[in-house]
């Protein structure tokens, strides 16, 4: 399943029109905050690939410090170059020339920093058991641990779902209500009514705030 790029935009309407613009044509999913309350809320429901800073009004500047320090999801802070700028102490342009360029360019260094996990180790009493996870259908908030079902049984860890998820491949696990994530991949059938998933034998209850993430991420015929 290909997933396109889900990109976040921070500035007023006029900075963000054009380069949404050149982003959506690019291929990207786009989705853009003038406001922090409107940029914190897509960072913690449905956290994007990459924050592009184009301009820091309305309190972004102390928000953009925090997503610094948080270091969880990556940040482009984007100044357009002049074409055909040349750097006097090397004889080499100076960065990309366009927003798409440097997108691509930030994306390609996330992926290369990263290696895609196929299983991660778990604590079963004094042991450490590997879980694949092809084999994980979906993990539900229970108490203060998350319980991640494997088959017909079921681990609990000391993490939260969002945590969890920065561990995750994104184009196999999305989050689909305040308490759930689902692994795509095992799911049998959506019920766009009833707003449920069923995965095997079990229904997981969607969200009205996350179905549009989920929706965007299924791939439909």
């Amino acid at each position: 399943m290909v997933r396109k790029p889900s990109i976040l935009l921070l500035g007023s309407d006029s900075s963000t029109r054009t380069p949404s613009a050149d982003l959506t044509e690019f291929g990207c999913d786009v989705r853009t905050a003038s406001k922090v309350a409107e940029a914190a809320g897509i960072c913690l429901f449905a956290p994007p690939d990459l924050v592009v800073v184009l301009e820091q009004k309305n309190g972004m500047v102390d928000f953009i410090e925090q997503l610094k320090v948080q270091d969880k999801i990556l940040l482009l802070e984007y100044v357009p170059a002049t074409v055909g700028a040349v750097n006097d102490n090397e004889g080499q342009e100076e960065g990309p020339t366009s927003i798409a360029e440097a997108v691509e360019n930030a994306l390609q260094e996330l992926a290369e920093s990263k290696v895609r996990a196929k299983h991660f180790f778990t604590k079963v009493g004094n042991k450490l058991r590997r879980i694949h996870l092809q084999d994980v259908r979906f993990i539900e908030v229970e108490g203060k641990y998350s319980a991640i079902h494997v088959g017909e049984r079921k681990y609990n860890v000391k993490a939260s779902l969002k945590d969890l998820l920065l561990k995750l491949p994104l184009e196999d696990f999305v989050r689909v209500s305040r308490n759930y994530v689902i692994n795509i991949d095992r799911v049998t059938h959506i019920d766009t009514f009833q707003f449920i998933i069923k995965i095997d034998n079990d229904e997981v209850p969607i969200s009205r705030t996350y179905k549009d993430e989920l929706m965007k991420r299924i791939q439909l015929l």
